[in-house]
C-alpha cells in the first residue's frame, strides 16, 4: 500500500459522519441495516466490489477487505517503527495457543458450537423445501437460522476470550466482551423466533429438531446472562443509542 492510498483511507476513517466501531457489534446483515452509509466496513466493502467486480463471491470480498485492513495496519506499524517481521517468542506463542485451546473447550463455547452445527445442517436441508413452497415466512426463518448458526458461536468465543484474558476490567460495561456477548444474545433471540416459525402448524412438529434447537438456545441465553451479568447494559454504537435496539 502506497502512502497516498494509506492517507486516503485514514482520512475516510476519520469522517465525522461515520459511527465509530459500529461494525464491531452488528450482526453483519447489511441489507437490513439503516446505518450502512455510516459504517466504514460497509463502505470499504462496496468500494472493493466496485474496484474488482460485482461477480466476486462474499468470501472473496471479505478476503479483499481483510487484506486491505492488514495492509493498513502494516503501514501504520512501519510509520511507528514497529518491526512486524521480528521473530516471535516461541514460549509465548505456545502459551497463547494453549490459552486459545482452553477457551475453545469452554462449555459455553462448546455448546454454542454444537448448536451451530445442528442449525447449519437443518437449515441447509430445509432451504430448498422452503423455496419450493414459496413460503416467505419460512424462507426468512431458514435464512435467519443459517445466518446465526456460526455467528453466535464466534461472538461467544470472542466474549469468553476477552473476559478470561482480562483485556478490560470486569466492571467496565462498555467492554468488548460484553458487546460481543450482546450480539450473540440478540442472535439467539432472532434464531429462537425463526425456529418457532418452523414449529407452526403444517411446518414442523413441536417435539422434533426445531424444539431441540430452541431448548439449546434457551440454555445458551441463560448461560450468557449468567456469565456476563452486565451484557444487556452494553450500548452498541448506533444501534442502541437513542433507545434503539
Amino acid at each position: 500500500m502506497d502512502a497516498a492510498e494509506f492517507e486516503r483511507l485514514i482520512a475516510r476513517a476519520r469522517d465525522p459522519r461515520l459511527i465509530a466501531g459500529i461494525y464491531n457489534f452488528c450482526d453483519g446483515r447489511c441489507p437490513r441495516c439503516p446505518f450502512t452509509e455510516r459504517c466504514l466496513t460497509y463502505l470499504d466493502t462496496q468500494e472493493l466490489k466496485a474496484e474488482r467486480g460485482e461477480g466476486r463471491s462474499l468470501a472473496d470480498t471479505l478476503g479483499d477487505s481483510l487484506q486491505r485492513t492488514l495492509a493498513i495496519l502494516a503501514e501504520a506499524a512501519r510509520r511507528d517503527g514497529v518491526d512486524l517481521d521480528a521473530p516471535e517468542d516461541e514460549a509465548q506463542a505456545c502459551a497463547t495457543e494453549r490459552d486459545l485451546e482452553r477457551h475453545r473447550a469452554d462449555p459455553l463455547v462448546v455448546r454454542a458450537r454444537e448448536y451451530g452445527r445442528l442449525a447449519w445442517r437443518i437449515g441447509r436441508a430445509i432451504a430448498p423445501l422452503a423455496a419450493a413452497r414459496d413460503d416467505a415466512a419460512l424462507v426468512e426463518a431458514v435464512e435467519t437460522i443459517e445466518w446465526f448458526a456460526s455467528l453466535i458461536s464466534s461472538k461467544l468465543y470472542r466474549a469468553v476470550c476477552g473476559q478470561a484474558e482480562g483485556w478490560e476490567r470486569p466492571e467496565d460495561v462498555q467492554s468488548d466482551f460484553n458487546g460481543s456477548a450482546k450480539v450473540a444474545l440478540l442472535g439467539i433471540a432472532d434464531s429462537r423466533r425463526a425456529w418457532t416459525v418452523l414449529m407452526e402448524a403444517g411446518r414442523a412438529t413441536a417435539d422434533g429438531v426445531p424444539a431441540q434447537a430452541v431448548r439449546i438456545l434457551e440454555e445458551l441465553d441463560a448461560a450468557v446472562r449468567a456469565r456476563f451479568p452486565l451484557v444487556m447494559a452494553f450500548v452498541r454504537p448506533g444501534f442502541d443509542e437513542g433507545g434503539a435496539r
